[in-house]
């Protein structure tokens, strides 16, 4: 046993030196051919999201949002258009984990309100709702800058909470459908609209059991 050790200890002791020296960094040439094009990028690729939490959003004793949602960004603010036409085809998509809560307040006789802190909410949150007036002051701030704007479509209304994160029920169209109408009556060029905040059958945000989760009123927009 004692002549086996001292045979591997020998060994060790010679491989080493060579093991060192393979770790030592070689100086090495790369030439980049800048002439050859191998892959394009679209104009529009830049992308940024606004996102629908409120400031009482918090977490690990911190909330960051404050005034930078889509219900209470100052819109106003010549950084915010200088930032988007900086850009040139910015594309800006609005909506995040809430847009599967919100609630378009066109068509509709409930009163606007915003969202709340509830405990049985989904994110903790109740259901928030984007009014007209609002609607209006964003897209005019789109138009001027240019922005091409992708909207988030709430994609549980008219389902119904079984626990947790798990949604039944079928989709109900009509405060989307009327909401897309207004935005179609009034011109704005909405470059793509979005079904939903990563809903899916398995996502660890919101799962839905219907088997129609992409329903026939969405292809029909």
């Amino acid at each position: 046993m004692e002549v086996r050790l001292l045979l591997l200890a020998l060994i060790c002791l010679h491989a080493a030196p060579r093991w060192a020296s393979a770790q030592q960094p070689e100086e090495a040439t790369v030439i980049v051919k800048g002439s050859t094009r191998i892959a394009e990028t679209d104009e529009n690729y830049v992308c940024a999201t606004i996102d629908w939490w409120p400031p009482e959003k918090c977490n690990y004793n911190q909330c960051p949002w404050g005034q930078s949602s889509i219900l209470n960004l100052d819109l106003d603010h010549p950084f915010l258009a200088q930032a988007i036409q900086a850009f040139d085809n910015l594309r800006i998509r609005l909506g995040g984990s809430l847009q599967d809560r919100v609630v378009y307040d066109v068509g509709t006789e409930s009163p606007c309100s915003p969202f709340r802190n509830v405990s049985n909410g989904l994110f903790g949150f109740s259901v928030g709702c984007l009014g007209m007036d609002r609607w209006d002051k964003l897209n005019d701030l789109f138009q001027k800058t240019g922005a091409i704007v992708t909207f988030g479509v709430n994609a549980l209304y008219g389902r119904y909470n079984v626990r947790r994160s798990i949604w039944a029920g079928k989709w109900n169209s009509t405060n989307a459908y009327d909401f897309v109408k207004y935005t179609i009556s009034k011109g704005y060029p909405v470059g793509s609209w979005e079904f939903g905040n990563t809903v899916t059958f398995f996502s660890t945000e919101t799962f839905c059991t219907t088997p129609y989760y992409v329903p026939r009123e969405v292809r029909e927009f």
